[in-house]
């Protein structure tokens, strides 16, 4: 066991066409690894800063605004997560804080330990995940379970 595989059959051209569209949420099927362990896609390291950094700051496909909200508020409201995925008053702060000026993921196939650059404060529930640009070694998230309205209806 322990094989993986890359397949780089993804079009660039479909990728900038596809992140325009409106109920488009950003996702990434990446996990956590350890530092140094085996050689995870870039993508572990780096989805949403690339969608912010590079696609949304730097080549101007999407506005910010439209990439921050794929990546928050509607995955949040795709999966129903009561309470998640917007600033408002009562619900859970899980916010991050990043320099617009040098936000870029930096992992690559060949060195995929790489964490993104510009990311200064990230709260996890209201607590500090990363401070100053330095993780702090919080474990403040948890499992979040998929809400449906039949849920809600009982």
């Amino acid at each position: 066991g322990g094989a993986s595989v890359v397949n780089f059959s993804m079009n660039e051209a479909d990728v900038r066409q596809i992140m325009k569209i409106d109920w488009v949420a950003t996702a990434s099927d990446g996990r956590a690894y350890l530092p140094g362990s085996d050689r995870p896609h870039p993508r572990n390291y780096g989805t949403f800063p690339r969608k912010l950094g590079y696609y949304a700051l730097q080549q101007k496909v999407i506005p910010l605004e439209h990439a921050i909200r794929s990546m928050t508020g509607l995955p949040a409201d795709i999966l129903g997560l009561k309470e998640r995925g917007y600033l408002r008053k009562g619900d859970y702060a899980d916010i991050v804080v990043f320099d617009p000026r040098i936000l870029i993921d930096k992992a690559t196939f060949d060195h995929p330990h790489q964490y993104s650059d510009g990311i200064r404060y990230l709260f996890v529930n209201g607590s500090p995940a990363i401070n100053a640009g330095f993780p702090t070694g919080s474990l403040a998230g948890k499992a979040l379970r998929h809400q449906t309205a039949a849920k809600e209806d009982k």
